[in-house]
Order: structure tokens, then C-alpha cells, then sequence
């Protein structure tokens, strides 16, 4: 292309510009201005709290309280979940045991289950194949999904209050309160809790690998038995 040429297109570049608009928009203000308009998120976590339980044996979670089936799950080398404002423990039973927590072998086929905490509580969809050691569930939520602080202190003492307080971190909106759901993952062997708050979390629990999806409705949770390898001889 010539030089007479050249210098003809950027003119004719340059007027169709001041036909458009006046001049030619700066990309990088246009940027900056949609920028401006984003919403901050940040992690949220809650204030420090104090049990209010008197006797440690009525901890809902380590004591010996006949309100919970907590006691009942530990006899399962097993995960399950807590919906914790009513204290309902869902076992997951990732592999196939007894009723005296012994392991059995495949059983044939998989099964499906749903059961529900109340008209406004969590509602549970199971799908297990327990025989490969493979269990999803979808919790979808009620009204009274946002965890209930009063009733945890109540009835959880210190060391597992905490314990729950630290599994309840969020990430929301800038200047909102934080509203953790009511639920948490549990290891019925050494009653560690973890989190079912964020979106695509993935981690181990012992030999579990667990997948986690939390949405604005429902959260997804994908356990699957997955031991180290031990090295044929």
C-alpha cells in the first residue's frame, strides 16, 4: 500500500469515528467503568462464640446425648452429614456394612433414597452404589437452611463449638451478614467436622475423597472410597 494511500484510510477511519460518536471511545476508560460497577465479595466468618452447654456429656456431638445418633454412627468406619439445626445425621454408607459395623461384601446393584428434615428443612436425595463405594447426594434447601447459633451453643460444648464455627466460613457479598447453611460433613471415627459452604471444594477425609458443589438451592456432595494403593509384593 502506498503512502497516499495509508494516510487516506486513517482519514476515512477517522471520520467515520466523528460520525459514530464525536470520537473514538478510550477501550480502556470503557473498561474501568464496567469495572466499577462489579460487586465485592469477601470470606465471612463468625464471631467467636460461647458454649452455653453446663454438662460436656450432653454435647450433641461428642457426649453421650440420646438425642443424637452420632454414638450409633461411630461404630461405621464411615462419613455422613449434619444438618445441625435439628441434629439429624445422615450416614452416607459409602461401602456396605452391618448393623455391627462389620464390612460385607457387594450386595448386588444400587439404591436410591430421599428423606427430609421437615416441611422448611434440608431434603436429602440419595443415589449410593455402595458395592464400588460410591455415594452422591444432593441436599436441597428449606426455609431454615441458615445455621441457628443459639441452638449450637445450647447444645454443643466448647471444643466442638469451635470445631463447627471454623467449618462455617462463607464467601458473600460485601457488607452482608454471613448466613452459613445449617450443614457440615462429619467423620464418624475421629468426629472431625468439614465444610459444605463453598463451591467446587474437593478433599480428602481419611481414605474418602469427597467432591463438593454448593449452589444457591442445593448442594451436591460426590464421597467415593479411595485408600492409598498398597505395593503388590
Amino acid at each position: 500500500m502506498g503512502k497516499r494511500a495509508w494516510v487516506a484510510g486513517c482519514i476515512t477511519c477517522f471520520a467515520i469515528g466523528l460520525a459514530l460518536g464525536g470520537v473514538l471511545p478510550d477501550k480502556k476508560e470503557e473498561t474501568q467503568k464496567v469495572a466499577s460497577t462489579d460487586v465485592a465479595w469477601e470470606c465471612k466468618e463468625l464471631e467467636p462464640a460461647v458454649s452455653k452447654l453446663k454438662n460436656q456429656k450432653e454435647c450433641l456431638l461428642c457426649g453421650e446425648n440420646s438425642k443424637s445418633l452420632i454414638g450409633y454412627f461411630r461404630k461405621f468406619d464411615d462419613i455422613g452429614i449434619i444438618s445441625v439445626n435439628d441434629w439429624y445425621v445422615l450416614g452416607l454408607k459409602v461401602r456396605n456394612y452391618d448393623e455391627h459395623g462389620n464390612l460385607k461384601g457387594a450386595l448386588g446393584g444400587s439404591d436410591m433414597g430421599f428423606v427430609s428434615t421437615g416441611e422448611d428443612g434440608f431434603r436429602f436425595r440419595t443415589n449410593r452404589n455402595s458395592d464400588r463405594g460410591i455415594v452422591e447426594v444432593t441436599v436441597e434447601y428449606g426455609k431454615d437452611h441458615v445455621l441457628d447459633e443459639k441452638f449450637a451453643k445450647k447444645h454443643l460444648c466448647q471444643e466442638c463449638l469451635d470445631k463447627l464455627w471454623k467449618v462455617m466460613e462463607t464467601y458473600g457479598e460485601e457488607g452482608k451478614l454471613a448466613e452459613p447453611k445449617a450443614l457440615c460433613l462429619v467423620d464418624f471415627q475421629t468426629l472431625e467436622l468439614y465444610s459444605l459452604q463453598g463451591q467446587n471444594v474437593s478433599y480428602f477425609v481419611r481414605d474418602y475423597y469427597v467432591q463438593v458443589d454448593a449452589g444457591e438451592e442445593e448442594t451436591g456432595v460426590q464421597a467415593v472410597y479411595a485408600p492409598v494403593m498398597v505395593k503388590e509384593k
